[in-house]
């Protein structure tokens, strides 16, 4: 620029020769752009406009489908949720179940075991008393016959014993 200005050469001063040449230029420019390419540029300018248009359009329509697909996820998301609830609770309910019916079984089964062990206690105990009363028989027998010193026949003393005990017996149980 500066050489410019040292050799004379100043761009703000108006030379009407250079203007006209200028606008000449600039006409011959614009009319063998406007019969040769301005048809050309105006129709790649349409075309990446409606291109553009069209991926606008397009971005818009992924943004819906992307919106209504996160809508539908989000509803399954609850959904799933909520069935996870109902079968945590219902495990919960059956859980609660199955340790009660266990509960009574065992409580049966024990109750059952203990009429059991009770019965086998009241037979054991009828076949001590049993077998007692017929020691105790033999021994009066023999505590009889020694007292009487004669001896009598064994089965007229121990049904003799025996009928006393079953009165005894009576008695207890009236």
């Amino acid at each position: 620029m500066v050489l410019l200005a040292a050799s004379g050469f100043n761009l703000l001063k108006v030379n009407p020769g250079l203007v006209v040449w200028t606008l000449i230029t600039f006409t011959i420019v614009v009319v063998v752009l406007k019969k040769f390419a301005w048809d050309k540029i105006l129709h790649a300018l349409e075309e990446r406009a409606s291109g553009i248009q069209e991926d606008i359009s397009k971005a818009e329509t992924l943004r819906k489908d992307a919106e209504k697909s996160f809508s539908e996820y989000k509803e399954k998301l609850h959904q799933a949720t909520e069935e996870a609830h109902r079968i945590v609770e219902e495990g919960k309910r059956d859980a609660i179940a199955l340790r009660n019916k266990l509960t009574e079984e065992t409580n049966n089964d024990l109750k059952n075991m203990k009429d059991g062990a009770l019965r086998e206690i009241e037979l054991a105990k009828s076949k001590a008393l049993s077998e007692m009363q017929g020691q105790i028989v033999e021994m009066s027998v023999l505590i009889a016959s020694e007292i009487l010193e004669k001896q009598l026949k064994k089965e007229d003393y121990t049904s003799f014993v025996e009928k006393e005990i079953a009165k005894l017996d009576k008695l207890k149980i009236k």
